[in-house]
């Protein structure tokens, strides 16, 4: 997997005026791949990093289980894609290593089609026309050919509750067989509840489940001052000729997003496109409560971004 994170920040005038006059594509595209390496991020990376490669270097682990939870839009999603960056695709002397493959369930996945997905994402330019348990059972062989170190499945939760038994089953199974191949370790990634549903399940947890939680930062002490220094941060790498002044504005981006990132990060995605169609120099007040107006969830009356 490779993924372009947008992380420079701009400090000077000059620099502010280079990102403003940038064609508007990549202006938006810099918001909604903008990255900072606030403290829980780096925590979140650090666990993935450890259980990938327990011991340092470049000897990973393999045959184990680990889940990275949290609540939606806490921010999980984009510490993995991260991760997954640092070890890009590259071609060896054996043909073409795919070392971190990163996959996002839905609702809709089925075991075959995760399958599928693994080849895909390995690079495969066709798929065998076989069982879908054959299917399966060669996509962990593809993954081998491949020198795959790390699976990351993302919103794991879907695969395994909420579904008919015998899909449950076959997921089960499925990365069951994943891990006993003793090859690579993988990763779900998901809410809470899935840190449960796996110690429910013997054949997985017993395969040394490792877990951390991404937790949202709180509203008070030193994580409201965590919180107001990351808002500030990313005003600092938004491509407007002008910073925002988002900081001022801390405690309404808290209250709306609960202090999960993901929220944040939506918003201000939003009001950053809003923003560069109506050829601001910044992102104003007004355009960040025209937004959130359209984000708030039913009865939330709070008033965000108001004046005086």
């Amino acid at each position: 997997m490779t993924a372009m994170f947008h992380t420079e920040a701009f400090l000077t005038p000059e620099a502010r005026a280079i990102a403003a006059a940038l064609p508007l594509p990549d202006r938006q595209e810099m918001i909604k791949n903008l990255l900072y390496k606030y403290p829980v991020f780096k925590k979140g990376v650090k666990f993935i990093q450890d259980f990938h490669l327990p011991a340092g270097g470049e000897a990973h682990d393999k045959g184990s289980i680990g889940a990275l939870l949290g609540e939606s839009h806490a921010g999980k999603s984009v510490i993995c894609r991260y991760y997954a960056s640092l070890f890009p695709n590259a071609v060896g002397d054996s043909g073409e290593v795919y070392p971190v493959v990163y996959f996002e369930a839905t609702e809709q996945t089925t075991p075959s089609y995760l399958a599928e997905c693994l080849y895909y994402l390995t690079g495969a330019r066709s798929i065998p026309n076989i069982k879908a348990a054959a299917l399966m059972d060669n996509s962990i062989l593809r993954l081998a050919a491949a020198k795959t170190q790390l699976v990351i499945i993302d919103e794991a939760q879907f695969l395994l509750t909420d579904r008919p038994m015998p899909q449950i089953k076959a997921f089960r199974g499925f990365i069951k067989k994943m891990v006993d191949a003793r090859l690579f370790n993988v990763l779900l990634v998901g809410e809470e509840t899935l840190h449960g549903t796996v110690h429910s399940m013997k054949a997985l947890a017993n395969r040394g489940f490792y877990t951390d939680n991404v937790e949202p930062i709180g509203d008070g002490g030193t994580e409201f001052e965590m919180f107001r220094l990351l808002i500030d941060k990313i005003d600092d790498r938004l491509p407007f000729a002008s910073k925002s002044g988002l900081e001022a504005w801390a405690k309404d981006f808290h209250h709306f997003s609960g202090g999960k990132i993901g929220r944040v990060m939506g918003l201000l995605a939003r009001a950053g496109q809003l923003s560069m169609g109506q050829g601001s120099g910044c992102i104003m007040v007004e355009q960040l409560r025209e937004t959130v107006n359209r984000m708030r969830g039913p009865g939330d009356r709070y008033p965000y971004f108001e004046k005086g």
